[in-house]
């Protein structure tokens, strides 16, 4: 359709045999654009038994690409979506202790966005859903996070040098802890596993050794708080 609209366009505007440049370029961009999606449109049905299925998800991925807040560039998302291994610190009934989520970007298939929903359980054991979004400026990458449908209290994580060619990124975080104060925080994405621990709160000894891994790999290109003089 957006194809017959560009050629449309062009013969809609069209005075003494001749089209305006300006309106050339409009009726490309329709054109191109156009039979782009025709083009893939037409391959995804040819690969796909399912008609139904294929428009089910081809719907699924727009609204959901165009209804996001935090878009980027979607050639920069590329390196991001991966299966990452999210640690973090917070505070549990006084006591500051090392979190370890799995953020799956490799499932989110929105297009200029980032977005999925992970399983989170609390201290006291209830499970509750939180969205995840990314977004990348320049070599920052930005992650952001809350309670689906709740966002009173939202945590936000800002990885300073994101290139994507490392296995390892150090940042620091933004949240308020389930003890109901607001902290800086460390945290950590990974696309292997750091400790032995399982999803939820890690053992002291693991605890104790992400204090390594984080101290290690923020302090090699970063400075918290520098001094003035």
């Amino acid at each position: 359709m957006t194809t017959g609209f560009g050629v449309s366009f062009a013969a809609a505007t069209e005075e003494d045999g001749k089209i305006s440049l300006l309106n050339q370029e409009i009726s490309g961009v329709l054109t191109a654009v156009g039979g782009g999606m025709v083009g893939a449109v037409i391959s995804i049905l040819v690969t796909r038994a399912s008609n139904q299925e294929t428009l089910q998800r081809m719907t699924h991925v727009l609204e959901h690409s165009l209804t996001s807040s935090l878009r980027s560039d979607n050639a920069r998302l590329t390196p991001v979506r991966h299966l990452w291994h999210h640690y973090f610190i917070t505070t549990v009934r006084g006591k500051n202790v090392w979190r370890y989520e799995q953020y799956p970007f490799d499932l989110s298939a929105n297009v200029g966005s980032l977005a999925v929903e992970i399983d989170v359980e609390s201290d006291m054991g209830l499970v509750n859903k939180y969205l995840v979004e990314a977004f990348v400026r320049h070599e920052r990458l930005t992650i952001v996070s809350h309670k689906a449908r709740d966002e009173s209290n939202v945590f936000v994580e800002v990885y300073p040098q994101f290139g994507g060619e490392l296995s390892e990124y150090f940042g620091i975080g933004f949240v308020r802890t389930w003890d109901s104060t607001n902290i800086v925080t460390k945290v950590v994405l990974s696309r292997l596993p750091l400790v032995p621990g399982s999803i939820g709160t890690l053992s002291d000894s693991d605890c104790a050794e992400m204090e390594r891994i984080w101290e290690l790999g923020f302090g090699r290109q970063n400075e918290v708080l520098p001094n003035c003089t």
